[in-house]
């Protein structure tokens, strides 16, 4: 006989010694015991525990087996006692099922009934010892997991779209039959490997995209794809599809699940949205054509004119100043052709340094005559020592383009506003976070990616200084359209026949072949800022060298409340700031921040948005927190620079211009929670 631990043998005595013992072990373990006398079969004990479960009173009922019998579910007795009659007649085959029960109101229960024969000397069964458990909470869980399951396996069955579940090592792990479609039929058992067939291409050269743009490779490192378009082909000899890309990442530490992704087939769609495109282009020549002509034929107008009257006067002063007409006519043809030769990138011009506020000044002359009265023209420049490295006649024609349409903007608006051309040094530009935003109201350009990218594989503690120009109108702001289109060369909001309809795209045209970028933030109904980010040159002529980073101020874990509607920007605040050593907790509206703010959440700074969908935008954000918590700081967040401290409704604070370079960023905010500002 098998030697038995000294607690069993424990346990058992103190059973057998003390009644309370078993009491315990019946009240905690089970749902109610049984012991049936099989030599007696009308007669079985059942503890107080078995009625209960099944809401009975235990003193009005009788110790009778048929008792149990007549609770048991009709479709489900016959399955008790078959098990039973097994059971009793071979002590290997257990007894142990799940059976339904009826309750005293009526509902049903679901029970898991186990028993042990206890036998004679002979081996003959003379007592039914038995145990219930109540496992209806766990039937009624599996049930509606089942259901939810099958509901899911539906929608993911019936969806058009592709879905595809990715393993932390690029497996896929769960897919639709949508999602086999778009990898061309593949009939592989989950988990497999991506296709090696199965490529995303670059829409112009149809080559293998370069990883780090990779929507698959990008969201299995953490990235939020948000209805990108891509160009997916699985063999060489079938036409490329266009797929429109959303992703999320995975929840929870489940490797298997590292994100999904969701794709729709949008090749019908952009293959109509290219067609207008190319229809729009055309008709767009036309116009620009046209406004081309519009200009020349003024010039040699003017030239004719000019020499006619200069042909027909006696008068010596009079001829002199028709020639000087006709010649400076001629000079602003020649300075059209080279704007034109400019913008096609046939001439990119000769870049030097310029002192900023010197070019301003120029500028502010400039435009005195072309802007109406009832228009308040201003220019700030605080760093007088600032230099820029481009081409000044191009850079000039660029700020007038955008002085010019800031005028035309506030005249749609009702002729009445303000205009405001600002200069600043940005101390770096960070290209990794540039490109990661994808913001809708900021146009990038992306040529800059792998100046920085050198500069970070090199492993330089170094980075060019930039200047920024900005021009900020208070006129009717942009929709999302124009917004979306503006640096469209084809595209213009100008009457046909107006002008040369060149407009941002030239400017556009400037800044790339300066090595710079062009931002534009716009919020309807507020106004307008554009920015112009340029090389920052030096008095030697030469563009400024790389100057070394400046230390991120760092936190001490001091709570920082962020109010961001944008997503892709909220998340390059969270990683930014966490970094420099704040714990952060992100609101994506006014009204979710109040709330925060409202249940009592300690925050030492918050840092919110101007524009923010829901109704409460910044400014009211600041007065409501404000009101709550008079000791916050607030420092406060927007592209669009046109803001004043009367627009900040008492709350006056420091203003950041997004996207912020880390640099200014961690300063802004260590100022804030010093008490600087």
């Amino acid at each position: 006989m098998p030697e038995t631990h000294y607690l069993e043998d424990e346990l058992n005595a103190l059973i057998q010694s003390d009644p309370t013992i078993w009491q315990f072990i019946r009240e905690a373990s089970l749902d109610g015991v049984w012991y049936w006398d099989l030599e007696n079969p009308e007669h079985e004990y059942m503890s107080p525990e078995f009625w209960q479960a099944f809401g009975f009173d235990p003193a009005e009922r009788k110790h009778l087996a048929s008792e149990w019998m007549d609770l048991i579910h009709p479709d489900d007795l016959e399955l008790a006692k078959a098990n039973l009659d097994a059971h009793l007649a071979d002590e290997n085959h257990p007894y142990d099922q799940v059976v339904r029960y009826k309750r005293a109101d009526g509902k049903t229960a679901w029970v898991r009934c186990r028993g042990m024969a206890v036998r004679d000397e002979t081996g003959k069964p003379v007592r039914l010892l038995g145990a219930h458990n109540d496992i209806t909470a766990l039937k009624s869980g599996e049930s509606a997991a089942t259901r939810t399951s099958a509901f899911l396996t539906r929608i993911m069955e019936t969806s058009p779209s592709g879905i595809l579940g990715l393993s932390a090592e690029g497996q896929v792990t769960a897919i639709n039959s949508a999602g086999r479609h778009f990898l061309r039929g593949v009939s592989a058992a989950v988990p497999f490997d991506w296709p090696d067939e199965i490529n995303f291409l670059e829409a112009e050269t149809l080559s293998p995209m370069e990883a780090s743009q990779n929507p698959v490779l990008r969201c299995l490192a953490g990235a939020v794809i948000s209805g990108e378009v891509f160009l997916i082909t699985g063999r060489t000899d079938a036409e490329p599809r266009y797929v429109r890309v959303t992703s999320q990442p995975g929840q929870g530490e489940d490797k298997d699940l590292q994100c999904v992704i969701v794709m729709d087939d949008v090749t019908d769609q952009e293959k109509s949205r290219q067609q207008m495109e190319r229809s729009q282009r055309l008709d767009a020549l036309g116009q620009l054509t046209g406004g081309i002509a519009h200009d020349f034929n003024n010039l040699l107008a003017t030239v004719q004119y000019a020499l006619q009257l200069a042909k027909q006067t006696p008068d010596t002063p009079k001829r002199e100043t028709y020639l000087d007409a006709a010649l400076t006519a001629i000079d602003r043809g020649n300075d059209l052709t080279k704007r034109l030769l400019a913008f096609g990138k046939l001439q990119p011009g000769v870049a030097k340094s310029y002192e900023v506020h010197q070019l301003l000044k120029e500028i502010q002359s400039l435009a005195a005559p072309i802007i109406e009265s009832n228009i308040n023209l201003s220019f700030q420049l605080n760093d007088l020592d600032l230099w820029v490295f481009c081409d000044g006649g191009q850079f000039s024609n660029a700020v007038l383009n955008l002085l010019i349409n800031a005028r035309d903007a506030i005249l749609q608006n009702g002729g009445k506003g303000a205009i405001t051309i600002s200069a600043r040094s940005v101390s770096e530009l960070d290209a990794d976070v540039v490109l990661r935003r994808e913001h809708a109201d900021t146009f990038i350009a992306k040529g800059l990616y792998a100046e920085h990218q050198a500069e970070k594989d090199r492993g330089d503690n170094a980075a060019f200084r930039y200047v920024e120009i900005s021009v900020t109108d208070d006129g009717p702001g942009m929709a999302e359209e124009v917004k979306r289109r503006a640096i469209d060369p084809f595209f213009s909001t100008k009457e046909m026949g107006i002008g040369t309809g060149l407009g941002l795209s030239m400017v556009y045209g400037f800044v790339r072949q300066s090595g710079g970028e062009l931002r534009i933030y716009s919020e309807p109904g507020v106004g307008t800022t554009v920015r112009l980010l340029l090389p920052r040159g030096t008095d030697g002529g030469l563009r400024e060298n790389p100057v070394a980073r400046q230390s991120l101020a760092q936190g001490s874990g001091e709570r920082i409340l962020v109010v961001e509607d944008e997503g892709s920007l909220r998340m390059m605040l969270d990683d930014m700031i966490t970094s420099m050593g704040y714990e952060i907790v992100l609101a994506s509206s006014g009204d979710a921040a109040l709330k925060l703010v409202e249940a009592g959440e300690h925050f030492d700074l918050m840092i919110t948005d101007i524009v923010m969908p829901g109704g409460l935008g910044g400014f009211d954000l600041a007065r409501k927190v404000r009101a709550l918590k008079p000791a916050m700081p607030i420092v406060y967040m927007s592209g669009y620079t046109g803001y004043s401290e009367s627009d900040m409704y008492g709350v006056v604070a420091p203003m950041i211009r997004k996207p912020c370079p880390p640099g200014d960023l961690a300063d802004a905010i260590s100022s804030a929670l010093q008490g600087d500002n």
